[in-house]
């Protein structure tokens, strides 16, 4: 942080803190766009084309919760009631869920990551080293069980209860526009004599695959080089330690909407909006950042967590993992 802020200028700095609303009403529609394209071909389209229409529902659900954290942050609007309400009509509702109630949360995630304290740090705790402990995590996901447990402890009545006082829009709003817009997808699905498809499109991605893509995505972003940490036989706290990730395409489609692979970026400076956050990184990377950090920097998530899965311990912490530290 303090070498992050020496390097930067900044005032090129303030001038990324500025909103832009167009970016958001463009982003917003290529989102509904996508959730048009995609039931109307899984309603109106023959049986085998349903592959495309549940893989676009993937990213779209992981889109929209990464959407749901940008506004948690007040980066859709400056006026933060209209950020609210915008982002539980488009995004936080129809997966069920507010922003009140995962602003509650998350913000701890920032001021104690890598700590028991990070209320947001269940996946990148998840210990995946060797095959059994990382086909456990993934069953627990894609079963749909850790969606449920987040759906009842983050998102539940005491969860929504508890995020009322600090709520921007009126705490029934979320729930109504949830069941508004539930309902009538269901009822698309009936008429057209596919009920099933609500819940093999739309509950599933929710409940199963975007947690199984959040687990990779922030164990990639989080999780430190030789988790679990011991060093002579003896549990280490863990390093809080982030890392950005510069994808293809497909991968930024699917796990990094709304900018959320410039991660170290936004941990750094959570004031910057998402449209700025690539120029942000261009900024550090011409500054020579990267290259007093060259281990918080990688191509792709889904082969940092491979990497990270691997069966080893190490008694010695990486060199990745030590430059870390000075975060």
């Amino acid at each position: 942080m303090k070498l992050a802020r020496k390097l930067v200028d900044h005032s090129f700095l303030e001038s990324l803190k500025r909103p832009q609303s167009r970016a958001i009403v463009v982003a917003t529609a290529m989102i509904w766009l996508q959730i048009i394209i995609s039931w109307t071909i899984a309603l109106l389209g023959p049986w085998w084309v349903l592959w495309l229409p549940f893989l676009i529902n993937c990213a779209v659900t992981q889109g929209m919760l990464l959407w749901v954290h940008e506004a948690s942050h007040f980066h859709l609007y400056p006026d933060r009631r209209k950020n609210d309400i915008w982002c539980d009509v488009f995004f936080a509702a129809p997966v069920g869920m507010s922003v009140a109630a995962y602003r509650l949360r998350h913000m701890s995630h920032h001021a104690h990551l890598g700590t028991e304290q990070d209320a947001d740090g269940y996946p990148y705790r998840e210990p995946i080293k060797g095959f059994r402990a990382l086909a456990w995590v993934m069953m627990k996901a894609l079963s749909g069980g850790i969606g449920v447990w987040l759906a009842a402890d983050k998102y539940g009545g005491s969860a929504r209860k508890a995020a009322s006082g600090s709520s921007l829009s009126p705490s029934w709003f979320a729930p109504t526009a949830t069941i508004m817009f539930n309902g009538l997808l269901f009822v698309l699905c009936i008429v057209t004599g596919r009920w099933y498809l609500y819940i093999l499109l739309w509950g599933y991605p929710i409940a199963a695959v975007a947690i199984a893509l959040n687990i990779v995505r922030t164990i990639a972003e989080h999780q430190p080089e030789d988790y679990p940490l011991y060093k002579d036989a003896r549990e280490q706290t863990m390093i809080p330690l982030a890392r950005t990730t510069v994808p293809n395409w497909f991968e930024k489609w699917l796990m990094y909407q709304a900018n959320f692979n410039y991660h170290i970026e936004h941990h750094l400076f959570p004031a910057i909006p998402q449209h700025n956050l690539a120029k942000l990184h261009k900024h550090l990377f011409e500054r020579g950042f990267y290259e007093h950090f060259p281990g918080c920097l990688q191509r792709s998530g889904f082969a940092k967590f491979i990497q990270l899965s691997r069966n080893r311990r190490n008694d010695d912490f990486s060199d990745s993992v030590q430059d870390a530290l000075a975060l």
